[in-house]
C-alpha cells in the first residue's frame, strides 16, 4: 500500500542499516539522517530532504568509518549530531559514540547531491568535535528537548550519565551517573520526557523514570511487557503519558502516575516492534515499526491531548451534526505500510511537515509516506 496520491519516495543506501532521525533543528525541510551498519565496508551517513513539490529524495552522503548502531540529532544545530558505533580495538569490540559537525551543503549539481535511490561512490568527510568519555557500552545519546541544561544523556549497559557541553559544543563535562544493577540485564533503550528533567529507561521487562537532577526514580513499571522492551517515548503533548513496545508484538500506553495498568494497547505486529513515535504535532497519530516488514500508522484520539466527544446520541441531533461527529478520527490502525522487505528498526516523522514521516529497514531501504489525506483532514477540520 502506498499513500493517498498513489506514490511513495524510496531511497537505498549501498549497506544494510538500522538507525534514523529527523533533523530537529531545521524546521523548513523535511530532512532525515540516516546511518548504515556493515561490518566489512567503510560506512555513511546521509542526510536525506524530501522535496514535497517534486516529490523526490536528494542526499549527502559522508564518511563514517564504523558501523552506526544509533544516531542523534542536535535539537539547536541543524549540522550537529551524535553517533553510538561499534569500534574494534585489540580483538575486543568497544561501543563508543562521537559528536560530528557535517560540512556546508554542496551545489545542487554536484554528483553527490543525489536524486532518488541510487547512491553515487564519492562521500564527504565529518568533523569529529569530540569522543564521549566512560566506559566502552554507550548504547543511545539523548539530547537535552528543553534545551535546559544544553547538555544531553548517554545511555550504557548499566548507568545513565549526565553531561553539560562547553561553549561552541566544543567539549563536555560529566555532571552526574544514575547507577543500575547488574541482575535482569543491561539497559535496553531510553526517552526524554520533552517536559521535565526525566529519562525513562527500558531494563529487560520492565520500564523506570529518573529525575536527573535529583537523581531519584520517579516511576517504575515491572513486567511492562511480557518480553523485552525495546522502545520507548514520551507523549509531546500530554506531560505523563509514555508508550512503551517490545519483543512481545504489543505497543502499551502508560500514565506514570497509575502504573498499575496500561491505559491503552495495540496487538497490530506479528513480530518484534523496535520502533515507535507520536507524532509532534497531533499526538493522536502514533507510528510502530517491527521485524513483521511492517509500518503501522495507528489513531489513539481517545488518550490524545485532542480527545474527541463521539457516539454521543442525542434525539435532538439533526442529520448534519451526526455526520460531523462519523468524519472525525477514532482509534484504530489508520494504515499498514508494507513496502520495505526486511526488519524496519527506525521510524521518525518530518520537523517540518506533520504529516511526513520516515521509516528504515535493515536492507538499506529507506522509505518515504505521507498521512493518508483523509485521516489529514479528519484531523484539521
Amino acid at each position: 500500500m502506498v499513500d493517498n496520491e498513489g506514490r511513495t519516495c524510496v531511497y537505498g543506501l549501498r549497506h544494510q542499516a538500522r538507525c534514523l532521525t529527523a533533523v530537529v533543528a531545521d524546521a523548513d525541510h523535511n530532512k532525515f539522517l540516516v546511518g548504515s551498519q556493515s561490518l566489512r565496508r567503510e560506512n555513511e551517513i546521509h542526510l536525506l530532504e524530501f522535496h514535497e513539490d517534486e516529490f523526490e529524495i536528494t542526499s549527502n552522503v559522508f564518511q563514517h568509518s564504523e558501523e552506526v548502531l544509533d544516531i542523534a540529532a542536535c535539537p539547536m544545530q541543524s549540522d550537529l549530531f551524535f553517533t553510538c558505533y561499534n569500534k574494534l580495538t585489540s580483538n575486543l569490540i568497544q561501543t563508543k559514540a562521537n559528536l560530528w559537525r557535517m560540512g556546508k551543503a554542496i551545489p545542487e549539481d554536484s554528483e553527490t547531491n543525489l536524486q532518488s535511490h541510487t547512491p553515487v561512490a564519492t562521500s564527504l568527510p565529518l568533523e569529529n568535535i569530540f569522543e564521549v568519555d566512560g566506559d566502552n557500552t554507550i548504547k543511545k545519546i539523548l539530547w537535552d528537548p528543553k534545551k535546559v541544561l544544553t547538555g544531553f544523556v548517554s545511555i550504557h549497559d548499566y548507568a545513565l550519565n549526565v553531561w553539560s557541553l562547553g561553549d561552541q559544543f566544543a567539549s563536555s563535562k560529566l555532571l552526574n551517573t544514575i547507577e543500575f544493577s547488574s541482575t535482569a540485564g543491561p539497559l535496553t533503550t531510553g526517552a526524554w520526557n520533552p517536559h521535565q528533567s526525566e529519562i525513562a529507561v527500558g531494563k529487560d521487562v520492565s520500564i523506570s523514570g529518573w529525575d536527573i537532577k535529583s537523581q531519584s526514580q520517579t516511576f517504575n513499571i515491572n513486567g511492562a511487557h511480557s518480553v523485552m522492551v525495546r522502545a520507548l517515548d514520551f507523549n509531546p503533548n500530554r506531560p505523563n503519558q509514555i508508550a512503551s513496545a517490545g519483543d512481545d508484538c504489543k505497543v502499551r500506553f502508560w500514565d506514570v502516575r497509575n502504573t498499575t495498568e496500561s491505559i491503552k494497547e495495540i496487538s497490530d505486529h506479528t513480530h518484534w516492534i523496535w520502533a515507535i513515535g507520536y507524532n509532534r504535532f497531533y499526538d493522536q497519530l502514533f507510528l510502530s515499526s517491527g521485524s513483521d516488514y511492517q509500518v503501522n500508522l495507528q489513531s489513539i484520539v481517545s488518550i490524545s491531548s485532542a480527545t474527541f466527544q463521539y457516539n454521543d446520541y442525542d434525539d435532538n441531533k439533526s442529520e448534519d451534526e451526526y455526520k460531523e461527529i462519523i468524519s472525525r478520527p477514532t482509534d484504530g490502525l489508520v494504515r499498514t505500510y508494507d513496502q520495505h522487505e526486511d526488519s524496519v528498526y527506525s521510524v521518525a516523522w518530518s520537523a517540518h511537515d506533520p504529516w511526513v514521516f520516515c521509516s528504515l529497514s535493515h536492507d538499506g531501504r529507506a522509505v518515504i509516506n505521507r498521512v493518508p489525506r483523509e485521516e489529514k483532514y479528519k484531523i484539521i477540520l
